[in-house]
C-alpha cells in the first residue's frame, strides 16, 4: 500500500512541475511579445519607421528595400483595435491590428492605414519577429516649383 502511495505522490509531483514548466514558457513568451509590441509601438509612435524593420528576421530584411522618404512621415495615432493574441495552436504565432493615422510633413495631408501584423515566436532566439509587412506609407516624391518668367 505504501509503495503504491509514493508512485502516486511521485506521478502527482511530475504532472505539476511539468505544468508549472509549462506555464513558466508561456509567461516568459507573452513577456517577449509585449517587449517586441512595445518597441514597434515606439518606433511608429515616434515616426522611426525605418527602426521597425529590426524586429523582422533578419533573413527577411536582407531582401527588403525601405522605402525613401519615410522622415517625411509623422504618426499622429497609434491605436490598437484587436490586441496581439498568441495562437495557443501553433504558440509561436501572433496577430495584432492596429490603426495607424499620420501625416506626410512636406503636404500636411492627414492619411489612414490599418496595420494587420502577424508575429512568430523563435524559441532558439526567444525573441518574436514581425513576418507580416511594413506599412505601405505613401510618400510622394518632393517636388519643387520654379518660378514662372513673365
Amino acid at each position: 500500500m505504501p509503495r503504491l502511495f509514493i508512485r502516486r505522490l511521485a506521478l502527482l509531483i511530475m504532472i505539476m512541475l511539468l505544468t508549472g514548466c509549462q506555464a513558466l514558457e508561456v509567461k516568459q513568451q507573452q513577456n517577449a511579445l509585449d517587449k517586441a509590441l512595445h518597441a514597434y509601438e515606439t518606433a511608429m509612435r515616434w515616426s522611426y519607421i525605418h527602426q521597425a524593420y529590426s524586429l523582422k528576421k533578419p533573413e527577411q530584411v536582407k531582401g527588403i528595400e525601405i522605402p525613401q522618404g519615410l522622415e517625411n512621415i509623422k504618426v499622429t495615432k497609434y491605436e490598437v483595435l484587436e490586441p496581439a493574441i498568441i495562437n495557443r495552436t501553433q504558440n509561436n504565432i501572433a496577430n495584432q491590428v492596429v490603426f495607424i493615422s499620420y501625416v506626410e510633413r512636406d503636404r500636411q495631408k492627414e492619411k489612414t492605414l490599418t496595420d494587420h501584423q502577424l508575429w512568430e515566436y523563435d524559441k532558439e532566439a526567444k525573441r518574436w519577429y514581425l513576418i507580416s509587412d511594413i506599412p505601405a506609407f505613401v510618400t510622394v516624391p518632393k517636388m519643387r516649383a520654379l518660378p514662372l518668367d513673365k
